[in-house]
């Protein structure tokens, strides 16, 4: 929270990362000091992924995710800033695996949408059940192995853990590391070869991936929206 500068007449309803109801909460099972931020830290209010320990917004293979509630864990480490919602880097983290939450929503949310964590930084977007994000202004060239060579990009960055579809790309494949590419044109490695050569093709990247949480109440873009798991 930065230094107070103004008196609310009315007070915010919450900041993201809020516990949004007294429901039982769930959380990631990892014992004492089980879970530590990763190098980049973690942002409080975004959805997170653990690896071996290790916690980042970022997505990564063989990872757990959780939502990264907020319990004034954060730390302002910017030289005369008043605010920051980052736990820096080594520190310990839990993640809610299952919590009434409030989350913010950049393009807006409706109630009964399913929250979707972007494999980039773990921000959230809502959408029908089984219509995650996408990004189909990728053009590249392919050969029988697992580099993708992108010649022009136009839509969001292209990140590691983004399933990836096109003419000769094998089903299932996704981007498992970068190359000389670090979100546009360049080179990134699939995580499956290629079945046929082809150049100019239109590649679809999946941006986001599909969590277990529900949007709870309504939200237009940039606002907080309630996020839960029914059932």
């Amino acid at each position: 929270m930065s230094f107070q500068k103004t008196i609310n007449q009315v007070l915010p309803l919450a900041l993201e990362g809020d516990f949004a109801s007294t429901n039982p909460r769930f959380f990631m099972l990892a014992g004492d000091g089980g879970l530590v931020t990763g190098a980049a830290g973690v942002t409080v209010g975004q959805f997170a992924w653990a690896t071996a320990g290790v916690v980042s917004n970022a997505w990564s293979a063989a990872s757990r995710i959780g939502f990264v509630h907020r319990e004034t864990q954060a730390l302002i480490t910017t030289y005369l800033a008043e605010a920051s919602m980052v736990i820096p880097v080594g520190l310990p983290v839990t993640l809610t695996t299952n919590a009434d939450l409030w989350d913010r929503f950049a393009g807006g949310a409706a109630i009964g949408q399913k929250v979707y964590a972007a494999y980039a930084d773990g921000s959230a977007s809502a959408a029908a059940t089984g219509t995650p994000p996408t990004n189909a202004l990728i053009t590249a060239n392919i050969a029988t192995n697992t580099t993708l060579t992108v010649t022009a990009n136009t839509g969001a960055n292209i990140v590691v853990g983004q399933p990836v579809s096109g003419a000769g790309i094998a089903a299932g494949a996704y981007i498992s590391a970068l190359g000389t590419g670090t979100g546009g044109a360049g080179t990134y490695t699939m995580s499956a070869a290629a079945t046929a050569t082809t150049t100019g093709i239109t590649v679809t990247a999946t941006t986001a991936v599909e969590t277990n949480f529900t949007v709870a109440s309504t939200a237009a873009a940039g606002e907080l929206a309630k996020i839960t798991i029914e059932g």
